[in-house]
């Protein structure tokens, strides 16, 4: 196989603890392709900053840092990608995470098969761990076909789990209100769903840290997965990923064939009185990988849990 240029995306914000663990991890991956990273410091007020111009120092032509002011994790990776550019591929990558040696050339062999002209999406499970980095379970496995159906309404693919081509990097850089997006790595996904394809691995290369400084939680076990679930929705998690649902139709209706276009359309008219969504629930296609989480999703649509004030369509 030919060897590639890869650019790893990471922004860092009050890391010290773990970022030197994950680095250590970028720097030392087993392949022949070339792995830079392109970081920025999200304003820490820890001793984050130190710890990344020290490695610039040491890895000049490997590694960039820029010193930010703080934005938020969201807007931070999205000016990550609008600054990446002459690489083959782009790997998005937290702090706190260790990869497996071999997490980016098995994503490169998968993306080396498809037609590099369109938008890719790579990604794979990641094991859950806790500090001792022993795994406990895995994020979410692919049980049924990976559709829009499913990606609209379930993060589906993490974004340190994600690697993506040039193409998909232009189009995530077509200008959007980032106030709208709730959860990043969501709309990435469903972009690349619609503008082009998305490609899963259900094995694991990732020791993905859950703590409680963890934007988003996986939980442990069924019980931690409830609790995790509970607290999503008393943070009305669903309501705010409702707004970024309603904008990701004012974006791309072009880009959905008739059937996306009516079930989304459907999804937004529909959350305005009880009786329509029963209604649409009824004849919904969207879904979970799970049956069980799709009858929460149903349950949660129901009674209010994704109503926003969007005009949309």
């Amino acid at each position: 196989m030919k060897s590639r240029m890869i650019l790893v995306l990471l922004s860092a914000y009050n890391g010290e603890k773990y970022i030197s663990a994950q680095i250590e991890s970028i720097l030392h991956q087993k392949t022949e392709h070339q792995v830079d990273l392109l970081i920025r410091d999200d304003g820490s007020n820890d001793d984050t900053l130190n710890i990344l111009q020290e490695y610039e120092t040491k890895y000049p032509d490997r590694i960039k840092v820029v010193e930010g002011k703080n934005i938020g994790y969201i807007k931070s990776f999205f000016w990550l990608i609008q600054e990446a550019n002459g690489y083959d591929y782009y790997s998005l990558s937290d702090q706190d995470d260790v990869w497996l040696d071999n997490k980016l050339d098995i994503a490169v062999k998968y993306l080396e098969q498809e037609d590099n002209k369109i938008p890719l999406l790579y990604a794979s499970t990641s094991y859950l761990v806790h500090d001792d980095l022993i795994p406990f379970g895995t994020t979410q496995k692919k049980k049924r076909e990976i559709t829009f159906y499913n990606t609209i309404i379930q993060n589906f693919l993490p974004g340190h789990e994600q690697v993506m081509n040039q193409a998909l990097l232009d189009e995530l850089k077509k200008p959007i209100n980032y106030a709208k997006i709730y959860v990043y790595d969501s709309w990435i996904t469903n972009v690349a769903m619609v503008k082009g394809k998305i490609i899963f691995n259900n094995d694991s290369f990732v020791y993905y840290r859950q703590h409680q400084n963890n934007e988003v939680g996986f939980g442990e076990g069924k019980i931690g997965w409830f609790k995790e679930r509970v607290k999503r929705i008393r943070n009305n998690d669903n309501k705010k990923y409702a707004i970024q649902i309603n904008y990701f139709f004012e974006v791309y209706a072009d880009s959905l064939n008739r059937l996306q276009y009516e079930e989304l359309r459907n999804f937004i008219r529909s959350n305005k009185k009880l009786l329509l969504r029963l209604s649409y629930i009824c004849h919904s296609q969207l879904y979970r990988q799970s049956a069980n989480q799709t009858m929460l999703f149903r349950i949660l649509y129901l009674f209010g849990g994704y109503k926003n004030e969007s005009k949309s369509c």
